[in-house]
């Protein structure tokens, strides 16, 4: 599998887009569609702690705490409503890539969790590098202009 580009236009504060996910039919169950916003977590049991996204009036709020670089989880599943148990589910994992004022770019599909949090480290330290720079560059005028007050 080859990741690529893919382009989920979102209005309103809404996601209205949903990747194409290999789901058999499932004879059993509620239907259940879900979007989640994915990070390391050593104290969770599989390493992963998520946020699932709300449910809008078409599609699903874009949480205001995205970021560059953040694994997302798109599912589609079937659960029994009388015990709430997940009979069966299928994912689609990506990276947030970036974003335009009418759609999020999201790099995927990956197979799991752990491979597109791989594929997006070098865009995570590049924004990390980025930050350090500018802190640095700040400090610097900072103490240019502090100088020339004295002067």
């Amino acid at each position: 599998m080859i990741a690529g580009e893919y382009v989920f236009r979102h209005a309103g504060g809404c996601l209205i887009d949903f990747p194409e996910i290999a789901a058999p039919p499932h004879p059993v169950g509620q239907p259940w569609r879900w979007i989640a916003t994915l990070w390391r977590d050593g104290l969770r049991p599989d390493g992963w702690a998520s946020l699932e996204w709300l449910p809008g009036e078409r599609g699903w709020y874009v949480p205001d705490t995205i970021a560059f670089g953040d694994v997302l989880e798109f599912g589609v599943g079937w659960y029994d409503p009388t015990n709430g148990r997940c009979l069966a589910s299928y994912r689609w994992f990506g990276v947030a890539s970036y974003s335009t004022g009418l759609a999020l770019v999201v790099v995927g599909p990956f197979v799991n969790p752990s491979d597109a949090f791989l594929a997006a480290q070098p865009t995570i330290d590049e924004i990390r590098a980025d930050q350090l720079f500018l802190a640095d560059f700040d400090d610097i005028t900072a103490e240019w202009d502090r100088a020339a007050d004295e002067a």
